[in-house]
């Protein structure tokens, strides 16, 4: 996966103000490019277990793809944090992954990102493959 610097930043700021709650957003790049160029926030609409799971709010999703088609974009992929936890894909991420986007997770510790790991799902439901992650 490339990553332009500016949107790995962006979703570094966005998992340490988020922390210690779990943080989501999208990955869009232009349209056939494969390259992450733009991070956008969403909101997590889980409330109980925050500090462990997401749900990208619906709203944001239609509005979000709404705006990557306007400008020519597409939405690449996913990220979320793992708040005192690794930068690895648990059970519950892979069961809800599609094929194809990326899904980039951060691992914040104490209000710091300490790493971060890219996957793809190789079918609907996982299992997920690494994915290299190069800022470019």
């Amino acid at each position: 996966m490339r990553i332009a610097t500016e949107a790995f930043e962006a979703v570094r700021a966005h998992a340490e103000e988020g922390y210690p709650h779990e943080i989501c957003g999208f990955l869009i790049g232009t349209r056939g490019s494969g390259r992450v160029s733009r991070a956008a926030r969403a909101r997590n609409t889980v409330v109980e277990r925050a500090r462990d799971r997401y749900e990208i709010d619906p709203r944001d999703m239609i509005r979000t793809q709404r705006e990557a088609d306007a400008a020519g974009e597409d939405i690449l992929g996913y990220y979320h944090s793992h708040p005192d936890h690794p930068a690895r894909a648990s059970v519950f991420d892979a069961e809800r992954a599609w094929a194809g986007p990326f899904y980039l997770i951060v691992s914040c510790v104490e209000g710091k990102v300490v790493d971060a790991n890219a996957f793809v799902a190789r079918q609907d439901g996982g299992p997920f493959r690494d994915e290299p992650v190069e800022q470019a």
